[in-house]
């Protein structure tokens, strides 16, 4: 898979306000999506699972109030690759162009520059956040000085019982590697009954609307075609998978090679419904035997 190069501004990228409010932005799950006569519901009342962007601390607890389900039984599985954390309860993120702060980076080497950035926000009294548009028009930048209460990792701000904060790192605007992708079935195979997942990434868009597929995939891939599948996708989002990427855009090899990675995961929950009996190592092994 091609794998983006650092972004010119990852030294020094930006430290950002993703969100500080009480509304959670991008919010869906199956009781939201959109529908209509045409629209193919087939199986979705039994997909325990919902989505969303990044949210605050207090957003965090309006969304646990929305879904309703007991903290015994819930899962976040956070997608984001780049540094991220929470400021004074805000959502803050270190953001460098097209989100690659941390592109090129092992799973375990991005979460280590988190875990020392985040000590870092610790020792320091006064620290100055930017704004995301700024960094994508390269426009000058403008700074609001927020004084330093609390700083704290999500896992720390979610607070739910061990093993239920997961995080699968994802490159923004890429396909989760074939690593990533063992370890989410693997995930699903193990999983209790009656449990809820809760994805999220930093916009709520790519990797939030991948892998809510991934996992309609792997529970639905014999019942609804893939255009069907991420029909109702676009419909829970306004996100449309199966859309190209300006030719022009850093972002559209990428993309591009997210598509084709839909269309292979979805051969593969056709054969192996809810992720069994074949790893996904061995049957992509298997498609490349088969091509000779």
């Amino acid at each position: 898979m091609p794998i983006p190069s650092a972004a010119p501004d990852a030294s020094y990228a930006q430290l950002v306000l993703d969100d500080e409010g009480s509304q959670v932005r991008r919010f869906r799950s199956p009781g939201t999506v959109e529908r209509s006569p045409d629209f193919n519901g087939k199986g979705l009342a039994e997909l325990a699972c919902s989505g969303s962007a990044q949210f605050s601390a207090v957003g965090w607890k309006a969304l646990q109030e929305r879904l309703g389900v007991p903290r015994k039984r819930l899962y976040v599985i956070d997608l984001r690759q780049e540094s991220h954390g929470f400021l004074n309860g805000a959502a803050i993120s270190w953001y460098a162009q097209s989100n690659w702060g941390c592109a090129g980076l092992s799973d375990e080497q991005a979460l280590r520059l988190e875990a020392l950035r985040l000590e870092l926000l610790e020792h320091s009294e006064r620290i100055q956040l930017g704004r995301v548009e700024d960094v994508k028009r390269g426009t000058p930048r403008l700074f609001t000085e927020w004084p330093r209460q609390t700083v704290a990792s999500e896992e720390r701000i979610l607070d739910l019982p061990q093993g239920h904060y997961i995080r699968l790192p994802v490159t923004d605007h890429t396909r989760p590697s074939d690593a990533t992708v063992e370890r989410f079935i693997g995930l699903v195979r193990g999983l209790p009954s009656q449990v809820h997942l809760h994805f999220h990434c930093r916009g709520g868009k790519g990797r939030t609307s991948t892998f809510l597929a991934l996992y309609d995939m792997l529970r639905h891939a014999r019942r609804l075609s893939y255009d069907a599948l991420l029909e109702r996708q676009r419909r829970w989002n306004d996100y449309d998978l199966r859309k190209t990427a300006d030719p022009a855009s850093p972002k559209a090899p990428h993309i591009q090679e997210r598509t084709q990675f839909l269309e292979r995961f979805y051969r593969y929950a056709h054969d192996n419904p809810g992720g069994a009996p074949t790893p996904w190592p061995q049957w992509l092994s298997a498609q490349k035997d088969s091509k000779g």
